[in-house]
């Protein structure tokens, strides 16, 4: 069984970059995926880690096998995931409620918080916001993140199912789910009376829990595991689906959801997670 040592970067490797990086690594063969990965043949395992370049790059390598790479579906997080904002942070900044909604997004998703009360203190703090300022919100301030959408495309095409379990809500993630056209989308629904917020969730919530629940039963429908999922996520409520997964990704997340990770991109484009898979730039669906 082949094993290898991606390397990713939000920067260009240039052929100097991938020399050295060959001779660090000790590497027997290098492939060049495209202009922001590479990919090095190697008999030692690695734990994901970050170089610095002489030059400044920050490059994100990761190790993986040829049996890490058998999926058939992959699960995001939404919001700080495939979005680049956290949607109630944006929604709390449009009615004056910015910080104090921020310091519980930060301590819910980097330090532990408990998922189900920071959801309900920051739904208190946003409680009788009208359905405009959600629609505004989602014209003005949500943006897609650059890959996001080529990840979903490609692997869709290359793979299998895609899906988006979030702990944000179904308001935006809908519409997220039509804009990447993934096949399926859970969220919290947000409860309204006169188009104005409640302060409520309809149904169960979407906790790391249900996450983790929904994986398992998106795999189970193809009749496979969870050791063929790719999952990806950055904040706590994600632990659970990253932990149980083959292939759990930690984007940009906090310190326990990467010691709970088999990969860690902090350096890299979303995209980047089609290199640990093994394809090239020129495979990419656009």
């Amino acid at each position: 069984m082949l094993n290898f040592c991606v390397a990713t970067s939000c920067e260009e490797l240039v052929t100097s970059d991938i020399s050295f990086l060959k001779d660090y690594l000790k590497a027997e063969r290098v492939d060049v995926l495209g202009t922001l990965g590479a990919q090095f043949e190697v008999k030692r395992k690695l734990i994901p880690t970050i170089i610095l370049l002489n030059n400044g790059k920050k490059i994100d390598l990761n190790f993986i096998s040829e049996d890490d790479r058998r999926v058939h579906l992959l699960v995001s997080d939404m919001d700080g995931t495939i979005l680049e904002q956290e949607c109630i942070d944006e929604i709390a900044e449009l009615v004056g409620k910015g910080p104090e909604v921020k310091r519980i997004t930060t301590l819910a998703m980097k330090e532990g918080l408990n998922f189900e009360e920071a959801l309900e203190k920051r739904l208190a703090l946003i409680k009788g916001t009208g359905k405009e300022v959600l629609e505004k919100c989602m014209a003005k301030k949500i943006n897609i993140r650059h890959g996001a959408e080529v990840l979903f495309k490609t692997f869709k095409k290359n793979f299998g199912e895609t899906a988006i379990l979030s702990g944000g809500f179904t308001f935006f993630s809908d519409r997220i789910q039509r804009e990447l056209k993934a096949d399926f989308s859970f969220a919290n629904v947000l409860e309204f009376k006169s188009n104005r917020l409640t302060g409520k969730i309809l149904g169960s919530k979407i906790n790391s829990e249900k996450k983790t629940e929904l994986m398992k039963q998106l795999s189970a429908r193809q009749g496979k595991k969870t050791t063929n999922v790719v999952a990806v996520g950055d904040g706590n409520n994600d632990i659970g689906m990253i932990s149980e997964s083959g292939m759990g990704i930690s984007f940009k997340g906090g310190h326990q959801v990467n010691l709970a990770a088999k990969h860690v991109l902090k350096n890299s484009n979303i995209s980047a997670i089609l290199h640990l898979l093994g394809l090239r730039e020129d495979q990419f669906v656009y």
